[in-house]
């Protein structure tokens, strides 16, 4: 029997995993990177956002359920340690048991490409937890990141998966929202719908995943018009994960219809397949890429991202291969935002601003990423406490920190150096130094293209480089122990027999 006020559960477990790191992320890592948020502090928070949650909340509120929130917590680092990924689980569990008679069903945001110590398919063993709570009646809806590695737990254990189709990820609010929409549904008595997978047998590099220019931007057109064709609820193309080694890592296509969801979802992968060669990404190093900056002749500044290591997917980002090449160029109006160095930072508040310090900076957690930079009586500019609200279309609205922060020079370089660890999505790392960065003519940065939402029409030019690093848009460079072989663009022999 329905209740007279429909109850769901709802929260974000999100993990990134990379699993090519030499360590294991903690608790006080992965809460902090992520801002966990919990209970009666989640709505407020992400009401009016563009998060899942904003997409969540606002369905709810359409269609008249009340919302039980219970923890939200995002963020990409390598392999959760045990104790972190069970600390997380318990969270969400204790509200899962405590409620799990009061509520109708179950909206989660989890990732798609989480790792822990002890699982390959971090949401596969959530959403088994959840079940042996609340049993396989209870409808459970779940968003997913499109770097997904798609398991078929996944899929046995939710009643619809949604993706996210936009790369940078402007498009949580509407995975939230139709996930809602979708299980409010089928609460009311409109049945589940069915969710079919067809696995492909490559996977997208994802410095080749940006979805504002071709092939994705045809191909996301594509996949909505065949979608209204139809009439089916949801049709995602997830691009995997690579830095994620696991038996899931691949591309996939998740169709969720109320009909024809594997017939769809074959054809889908089949159109992928025939596109697979457009996949192949240019890949610089600093040096290529700070050459190709210098010869733009278009005023305003120009963005050098470091893909490598790009925080947003479980690098260190104390990398020091680009900051060493524009230190040692040294061209005027330069600016670094930001290199994370808790240790750095530390030494620099001991200071005042205007003083002068030396000090080993980076290169201290993964040596692919380079070695420590050793500064020679760099001028203190500025110091900060890291507070931002983004502007970027990605996480809009939202509150976060970089930590303590400072800014300092050496010859005609600024660099930013953070305490706590993030990608930079827009300009608000640089501000919370006081750096303008329209006066500046070169701006590093390391992100892979979450950073493009903000920066793509405000920049002169956006030039990546791709040193050795745990992002690397090279598959080469990784040594994959798990991931299914054959698999393009690695090996040539690999065959789709779909569809």
């Amino acid at each position: 029997m329905k209740r007279m006020i429909m109850k769901i559960l709802i929260g974000k477990f999100g993990h990134e995993a990379n699993t090519f790191s030499a360590h294991t992320a903690s608790y006080a890592l992965f809460t902090a990177s992520g801002t966990l948020t919990c209970d009666d502090k989640i709505p407020p928070m992400f009401k009016g956002t563009p998060d899942y949650i904003g997409g969540m909340l606002a369905a709810a509120e359409e269609y008249g359920a009340k919302v039980i929130p219970t923890i939200a917590c995002l963020a990409a680092a390598p392999t959760l340690s045990q104790d972190c990924a069970n600390r997380l689980l318990g969270q969400l569990m204790s509200y899962v048991v405590r409620y799990k008679d009061e509520i109708d069903g179950i909206c989660l945001g989890l990732h798609g490409a989480g790792c822990a110590e002890y699982t390959d398919d971090l949401e596969g063993y959530v959403l088994k937890a959840v079940r042996d709570v609340v049993g396989y009646d209870m409808p459970v809806m779940v968003t997913l990141d499109l770097h997904a590695n798609v398991s078929p737990d996944m899929l046995r254990l939710s009643s619809g998966l949604f993706g996210i189709k936009q790369y940078p990820h402007v498009d949580m609010f509407d995975a939230g929202y139709l996930a809602m929409k979708t299980l409010i549904h089928a609460i009311n008595g409109k049945n589940l719908p069915n969710i079919a997978m067809a696995e492909l047998p490559m996977v997208i590099p994802h410095s080749a995943g940006y979805t504002f220019d071709e092939p994705l931007s045809s191909i996301n057109s594509y996949f909505q018009e065949y979608a209204a064709a139809h009439r089916l609820i949801d049709a995602t193309l997830f691009h995997g994960f690579p830095p994620a080694d696991t038996p899931f890592t691949r591309s996939s296509v998740v169709v969720v219809a109320r009909s024809g969801a594997q017939e769809a979802a074959d054809e889908l992968a089949a159109y992928i397949w025939s596109k697979r060669e457009q996949f192949v990404p240019e890949s610089l190093t600093p040096a290529e890429a700070m050459d190709r900056a210098a010869s733009v002749s278009k005023e305003g500044y120009i963005v050098i991202n470091e893909l490598s290591d790009n925080p947003g997917g479980g690098a260190p980002g104390d990398g020091t291969h680009l900051l060493r090449e524009m230190l040692r160029r040294n061209y005027p109006k330069t600016i670094m935002g930001y290199i994370y160095d808790p240790i750095a930072v530390q030494e620099i508040m001991e200071r005042r601003v205007g003083e002068h310090i030396s000090l080993s900076l980076g290169g201290k957690t993964e040596p692919v990423h380079g070695e420590p930079i050793e500064i020679k009586d760099a001028e203190i500019i500025c110091l900060g406490n890291g507070e931002v609200v983004y502007v970027s279309p990605v996480h809009a609205n939202l509150p976060d920190t970089i930590g303590a922060c400072a800014r300092i020079r050496t010859g005609n370089v600024d660099i930013i150096i953070g305490s706590v660890l993030h990608q930079t999505y827009d300009d608000r790392p640089f501000l919370a130094t006081g750096a303008d960065i329209a006066q500046y003519r070169y701006v590093g940065l390391k992100s892979a293209h979450h950073f493009r939402a903000f920066f793509k029409d405000r920049a002169a030019a956006i030039i990546t480089a791709d040193p050795p690093g745990l992002m690397s848009g090279d598959l080469k460079r990784y040594d994959f122990h798990k991931m299914p072989r054959p698999i393009f663009p690695l090996d040539k022999d690999a065959a789709f027999f779909g569809k």
